[in-house]
């Protein structure tokens, strides 16, 4: 596990993160004009990015899911918005012991959420925090309800729905229909 931390003043820049492959881009069908898209690495990972980006095209940069990220703020002035959000083309977010710009961040329609930051205004030390699971004791439980990942290549067919059969009456003519929609007993 590593920590990033800003180079000029030390601060704790993310939460601990392991190293990953950087993924491919998610097929554009998935990514959305109206809806915040998913972030492009999963929580508690990071990759280095070998090929040129943003405006001034560094490379090794380090991708990060924005949620990982600690110890930082945006520097208004150079926030440039696309569509709705943030484009990733010019670093706008600094360091909030020391100010310095460290990152940028991108959200904006038909991309991935992300933030980069820029390998020479940040250092990464190892540490051996693990996630504790104990901060948040019903984590695990939270996962179960999220639905499957959405692989279609077409966002024009119907939200998928898990049925709530509590609620679904298959026989609305039949005997005892009214005394199992109105109810006066008391709530449990």
């Amino acid at each position: 596990m590593e920590r990033f931390r800003c180079a000029g003043c030390g601060n704790t820049l993310s939460v601990p993160v392991r190293l990953v492959e950087l993924p491919a881009e998610p097929h554009w069908s998935l990514l959305d004009c109206h809806h915040v898209n998913p972030p492009l690495l999963d929580p508690g990972a990071y990759a280095i990015d070998e090929a040129p980006y943003g405006r001034d095209q560094v490379t090794g940069t380090f991708a990060l899911s924005p949620g990982d990220v600690r110890g930082t703020r945006f520097v208004h002035d150079r926030v440039h918005t696309g569509c709705w959000s943030v484009v990733g083309w010019i670093p706008c977010v600094a360091c909030q012991g020391c100010g310095a710009v460290v990152a940028s961040r991108a959200d904006d329609c038909r991309v991935a959420q992300e933030l980069r930051f820029y390998p020479a205004m940040v250092d990464r030390e190892r540490c051996d925090d693990e996630p504790d699971g104990a901060t948040f004791p019903f984590a695990l439980i939270a996962e179960w309800d999220r639905p499957a990942p959405d692989t279609r290549r077409q966002r024009w067919v119907p939200e998928p729905t898990r049925p709530r059969l509590e609620l679904v009456a298959t026989r609305w003519g039949g005997p005892g229909v009214k005394e199992a929609l109105f109810r006066d007993d008391p709530p449990a």
